[in-house]
């Protein structure tokens, strides 16, 4: 009987001893998990012989991410990828950029290092602080001057700092702040409202971003096919159903078109007006519809900060800031393309119509011009920060090799939107159009559309937006201009994919 008894107490003392170590194990993975998610760890940038630099993965990190996607998919979630339908991790790659011994230029490589530590804790501060701004700005009041204690960060150095740069841009749009209401209707996909003369308002809830020649007119219209996404209704003034170019230029009084160069800048548009076109009478019936605004110029253009902000080194704001300010849940698409292939595409794209018909375009001229404006870039870089370099006023339109330098821009979306912004890029998009399309339907938040209807509407459409002709007519960029360009934008190309924890964001073929 005693031998029973003490079987018994063995067995039972075994069983809570296992019981123990499944709960401590598990705890730890939920640690794990976490750290994981919040903390991300860049790689370190090492000084080779040669005084190169090389950008090396010594020092590995895990997200969380990459343990989800390494773990064997469930049977439906591989089904749904065969498929073409959403999964739950749609906008990283497979793999995580594979960069050992990676040679890039030296200029200002220690600066791009610090892009994921930056985005890190600026994304946890800059989230906490746009919480705060609808309600301090619709009494009228500076936002420095609402201090809500409840949370430690509020009185950090970053956090006061921040306050500041954003008190700059709800005074310059004081008249857009006054005219916002204190919540926005919740039965509407649409930042809609009733203004003070009982009069219906709406703003777009989706903003497709991007750059020039990265194939945004033609996802823009690929986009309008779904029945739950519309267009405002601009029409005048350098504004259209897909570009308003309202929050970048004529907010602050810039030309409709950045080719515009009028000796007398024109007037501020008010919000009031710009009010008038932005297609709330598609919605109003319509509750689940989402407003899209497709102005590519929203990642990018901050022109004229330096003589609106004079003595300061940076923009004081990014139009992220002043997006997630108006309509803080909105969904942010980007579509970016290899930047070399894409200044080559802007070149031949924007000097083709018949003002320019006397400017000489080749591969030759092409070739120095790049050689100039990639001079005039490191050149900046040497007494400048990397941000106020890409945001510079001062470099030809004519070539715009700055806005290849995506990891600037990006970086200043995804620390306000974190998984509301979506990058995707044109080769993909071109590749697997179907599966693309899908995915950012998925990260919008529309209804899934039927597979057979969605590939044979891609079949039967057009593509928009096309340089095929020009590029025939004039030719392909000299192998030895290419190499300088993708030797230029290497490094920052690395800092992106290791930002976004997505090997395709390399642009290699």
């Amino acid at each position: 009987m005693k031998r029973k008894v003490k079987s018994i107490v063995k067995i039972l003392v075994l069983v809570a001893a296992t019981f123990a170590v499944v709960e401590y194990g598990r705890g730890q993975l939920e640690l794990l998990n976490i750290s994981f998610t919040e903390d991300v760890k860049p790689t370190d940038v090492k000084p080779a012989d040669n005084q190169q630099w090389f950008f090396t993965t010594s020092d590995t990190y895990i997200t969380k991410q990459s343990l989800d996607q390494s773990a064997p998919k469930s049977e439906e979630k591989q089904n749904r990828i065969d498929e073409g339908k959403p999964v739950e991790h749609t906008k990283q790659s497979d793999n995580s950029p594979d960069i050992n011994e990676y040679e890039v230029p030296s200029q200002h490589t220690s600066e791009l290092t610090q892009t994921l530590r930056q985005v890190t804790s600026g994304h946890k501060i800059r989230k906490t602080l746009h919480a705060t701004t609808a309600e301090p700005y619709l009494e009228n009041k500076k936002l420095s001057e609402y201090n809500d204690q409840s949370d430690g960060l509020h009185n950090s150095p970053a956090y006061q700092a921040l306050q500041k740069r954003l008190d700059v841009l709800f005074e310059e749009s004081k008249d857009i702040f006054d005219l916002l209401p204190y919540k926005y209707l919740p039965d509407y996909k649409s930042f809609c409202w009733y203004d003070s003369q009982d009069v219906f308002q709406c703003l777009a809830s989706v903003y497709l971003a991007g750059m020039p020649k990265c194939g945004t007119t033609d996802l823009f219209q690929k986009l309008m096919w779904h029945p739950e996404l519309t267009t405002q209704s601009h029409h005048t003034d350098g504004g259209s159903e897909k570009e308003t170019v309202y929050w970048t230029r004529k907010r602050v009084g810039r030309p409709g078109s950045f080719m515009a160069n009028p000796r007398v800048p024109p007037p501020k548009q008010p919000f009031s007006e710009f009010l008038h076109g932005t297609g709330a009478e598609r919605v109003k019936s319509y509750k689940d519809r989402r407003i899209v605004d497709g102005t590519p110029s929203l990642l990018w253009d901050l022109g004229g900060w330096e003589t609106r902000y004079p003595g300061l080194d940076e923009p004081p704001y990014s139009n992220a800031d002043l997006i997630h300010a108006v309509t803080p849940d909105a969904k942010i698409l980007a579509i970016l393309r290899n930047p070399t292939d894409r200044l080559y595409s802007e070149y031949l794209y924007f000097w083709k119509g018949s003002k320019m018909r006397n400017e000489v375009r080749s591969p030759q001229t092409f070739h120095m011009d790049v050689r100039r404006e990639t001079r005039k870039f490191n050149r900046c870089l040497e007494s400048n920060s990397l941000r106020n370099c890409c945001y510079s006023s001062g470099y030809s339109l004519r070539l715009r090799v700055a806005l290849g330098v995506y990891i600037c821009y990006i970086r200043d979306f995804l620390e306000v939107f974190g998984d509301n912004f979506l990058v995707v890029t044109m080769e993909e998009y071109h590749l697997y159009p179907t599966e693309t399309l899908n995915n950012i339907f998925y990260h919008i938040g529309v209804s899934e559309p039927k597979l057979e209807d969605l590939h044979s509407f891609l079949e039967s459409s057009k593509t928009y937006n096309v340089n095929s002709n020009v590029k025939e007519e004039v030719g392909d960029m000299l192998p030895e201009t290419k190499d300088l360009l993708d030797t230029f934008y290497a490094p920052y190309n690395f800092a992106l994919a290791e930002l976004l924890a997505d090997s395709r964001l390399l642009f290699r073929n």
